[in-house]
């Protein structure tokens, strides 16, 4: 089994930063409220000291479009090499801001846009609601130790942790 760790305020905000590290590449979900849900991989620029995800994104991509209708989505993360899983909830926003697009612009960034002045760059800034977490301290190798472990003695040894993160 895992151990169940709860994380609040700071706790919670360093747990999503370290999560979102390990995989900044995460499943952006738009369109919550119909189905099938608008889906795509989008990479984290930033997360910040609030716990605040932000994204590049196209201004006439049909992921903006769905969060001027409707600003809820989901995010999944999975870090399969370390055995580490995250998916967020929450609320989106679309920002333009010229400083915060400069602060946050790098190269895999240009490769998507015609500079930093294309005018179809925006910034989805996601606001957490919800997040729970699934991981382990030991890494996958160690992990499967324990599991065959577990499986041969019976024995109780925790492989993990999992938690919710209240940011």
């Amino acid at each position: 089994m895992s151990e169940r760790k709860n994380l609040i305020a700071e706790d919670a905000v360093s747990k999503l930063q370290d999560l979102v590290k390990g995989s900044s590449t995460c499943m952006f979900a738009s369109n919550l409220a119909d189905l099938p849900l608008h889906v795509s991989p989008m990479r984290v620029q930033e997360t910040d000291y609030e716990g605040r995800l932000w994204f590049f994104s196209e201004a006439d991509s049909t992921r903006n479009s769905h969060i001027n209708a409707d600003p809820r989505v989901q995010l999944i993360f999975t870090n399969t090499p370390e055995m580490e899983f995250l998916t967020v909830f929450g609320t989106a926003s679309i920002s333009t801001d010229k400083d915060l697009i400069n602060r946050l612009w790098n190269g895999m960034v240009e490769a998507w846009y015609n500079g930093k002045d294309d005018p179809n760059i925006s910034l989805i800034c996601v606001q957490p609601a919800a997040a729970h977490y699934w991981d382990t301290e030991d890494g996958k190798l160690v992990t499967m130790a324990k599991l065959i472990t577990r499986a041969a003695t019976g024995s109780d040894i925790p492989i993990g942790q999992q938690g919710d993160l209240d940011v």
